[in-house]
């Protein structure tokens, strides 16, 4: 099995596999907006991901802007 990528992402196909699977039925209206949450939700991970980390970077202890 191929690895998915961010590129390859479907929120149709996840939608499509999730709902039978966790037994829920969506109307077209729900099934849309989940679409648009999970194609936002990737947006947030790709730009998360572009991110260059290194081993030794360690997260700010306190947050100041």
């Amino acid at each position: 099995m191929a690895q998915a990528t961010l590129d390859s992402f479907n929120p149709d196909a996840v939608v499509d596999a999730l709902l039978p699977l966790l037994g829920l039925t969506a109307t077209a209206e729900s099934r849309a907006q989940t679409i648009v949450h999970l194609k936002i939700a990737a947006e947030h991970a790709r730009k998360l991901l572009s991110v260059p980390l290194d081993d030794s970077d360690e997260p700010a202890p306190v947050f100041k802007a």
